[in-house]
């Protein structure tokens, strides 16, 4: 999968989650919810959308639409810097 598919599945996963918050926030308002409950709310809100991607999608992503289209169930593997471990301390 190339770099520009994994970018357009982000952009498309983090607007699928800030659209929710966006209609969360509406139907909160328009129910005359209390601004301090959906102040609290929206953080907690925006925890479980990114847990529920991780369900869902690529775990290390927490993205809904991180998996790719083998059918393998393997999640996508994103092109750009490899994260090297860290070396073990030296002792004193």
């Amino acid at each position: 999968m190339s770099q520009v598919n994994s970018t357009k599945q982000q952009y498309a996963d983090q607007t699928t989650k800030g659209g929710v918050l966006g209609i969360v926030t509406y139907l909160f308002m328009k129910w005359n919810v209390d601004p301090a409950f959906v102040a609290m709310s929206l953080p907690l809100i925006a925890a479980g959308l990114s847990w529920a991607s991780t369900q869902i999608g690529d775990k290390e992503l927490a993205s809904f639409f991180g998996i790719d289209g083998n059918g393998d169930g393997k999640p996508v593997k994103v092109a750009g810097k490899s994260v090297a471990k860290k070396a073990p301390a030296k002792k004193k």
